[in-house]
């Protein structure tokens, strides 16, 4: 079986389509949270639609429009299954009085 690049492509559109809508919705709201503007941030964004077509590629689609599907639902599911972990309050601020960092957790679930 040979890696297909072209569902993989197709794919990770799936996934950038999935966190656009979630930039479109963050646009809306009234108040975003403070992680947007972190590197870390933009990290989990790029992993995610990498994962959209990862994910394509292991189901062996050969549909484009279903690699984008696929791609699409990822962000989507993992994002609806870190949003079923408990809130954990707020942490102590680290020296210097800086904010502690956001989990990773809650940056998938969109707190």
């Amino acid at each position: 079986m040979t890696f297909n690049w072209m569902i993989f492509g197709y794919g990770v559109l799936g996934g950038a389509l999935a966190e656009l809508l979630k930039w479109y919705q963050l646009r809306e709201s009234p108040n975003t949270p403070p992680y947007l503007g972190s590197a870390r941030y933009w990290v989990l964004t790029v992993l995610m639609g990498l994962a959209g077509g990862l994910l394509a590629v292991v189901q062996n689609v050969t549909n484009p429009l279903l690699a984008i599907n696929i791609g699409i639902s990822a962000p989507l599911i993992l994002k609806a299954l870190a949003a079923v972990t408990p809130i954990q309050p707020p942490q102590a601020a680290h020296v210097g009085g800086k904010p502690a960092e956001p989990r990773v957790l809650d940056m998938v679930a969109g707190r």
